[in-house]
């Protein structure tokens, strides 16, 4: 039986870190009918952990997307350790969601080695560090494959599988399986920094944050324009538009003209990110950053925005099981 075939849900899975990350990843998974052990140093953590969870199923009952009578089932798949050599001992899938540090990554990945199987698949959810490092100091380089979800991860369907220099197919081929078989869509990217979805977030990020600059838009101006701009992305992704437009409309004088003003800004510290950071304020954790979070509503706002990508998800599966 190959990897494509082959069901995985008596595979044990592990999560490293309990912060919201790491708290969605095991969600998703324990829903999805795998036995999931979320670890975390402090039991502190993982009491934030528990709570968060059951919240996740209120919301998931309150929009019809569970049922009450399931909840138990669903949530014993969760086993809370703050006990590392004990949470990954059996583990057949290990994804690490801890701090966007690599030093910090590869100490726990080292002490992670110390303890599983050696065919124990690792992974590790960053959203830009390369999977090439990660792997460099690893006893067996070539079970590690990055697997970045998307935030919210119990959500949105999206994940990006890198693989580093040494990973190997059979290690890429299992992650996928267990992806699709936790209802995510896993898709190839390069180990370049950011992969795909971070480029593209950032790039979007620098170009608006510098026409900001130039006193041309407001936050809630870009904001509109790109929540709009995006219903049509799950119709029609940039390659297709640009075939459906036609290439010589992209190489007319007014997109050169675009392109040409488009932002070349080098690092965040040269945009107004870098100046409310100066000042302290770095968005929803301080209570503000582009806009006032003291007088807007942080959780309405997360709420808001889970239950919008669950009707969108909603109507990208009816479309699918039309197709």
């Amino acid at each position: 039986m190959n990897a494509a075939s082959e069901n995985l849900k008596d595979k044990k899975c592990v999560v490293l870190g309990a912060g919201t990350m790491g708290t969605e990843i095991a969600f998703s998974l324990a829903i999805s009918g795998f036995k999931c052990t979320l670890w975390a140093r402090r039991p502190a953590s993982l009491n934030e952990a528990r709570v968060r969870h059951n919240a996740i199923y209120d919301f998931l009952v309150e929009e019809q997307q569970a049922l009450e009578e399931n909840r138990s089932e669903c949530l014993s798949s969760l086993e809370y350790s703050a006990d590392i050599a004990e949470a990954v001992r059996d583990a057949d899938f290990v994804f690490e969601a801890i701090v966007e540090d690599e030093a910090t990554k590869k100490a726990l990945f080292s002490q992670v080695e110390t303890h599983c199987r050696q065919d124990t698949i690792l992974s590790s959810t960053t959203s830009a560090l390369s999977p090439t490092r990660l792997q460099s100091e690893l006893s067996h380089p070539n079970r590690f494959c990055v697997a970045h979800y998307i935030q919210p991860a119990h959500l949105m369907e999206l994940v990006e599988v890198v693989a580093g220099d040494r990973t190997d197919e059979l290690t890429k081929q299992k992650l996928f399986e267990l992806l699709r078989q936790t209802g995510k869509q896993a898709v190839n990217c390069p180990d370049v920094p950011g992969f795909l979805f971070a480029r593209i977030q950032h790039a979007i990020l620098r170009e608006f944050v510098s026409l900001y600059k130039q006193g041309l838009v407001s936050p809630q101006d870009c904001d509109t324009l790109m929540k709009n701009y995006a219903r049509r992305l799950p119709a029609m992704g940039p390659f297709e538009h640009a075939d459906l437009s036609g290439l010589d409309l992209q190489m007319s004088a007014g997109a050169a003209a675009v392109w040409a003003d488009l932002s070349v800004a080098q690092s965040p510290a040269e945009t107004p990110i870098g100046e409310l950071f100066g000042e302290g304020k770095f968005g929803m954790k301080t209570g503000q950053g582009f806009y006032d979070w003291q007088h807007r509503n942080a959780d309405d706002f997360k709420r808001d925005r889970d239950r919008t990508v669950l009707r969108l998800n909603k109507v990208l599966a009816d479309r699918d099981a039309k197709s």
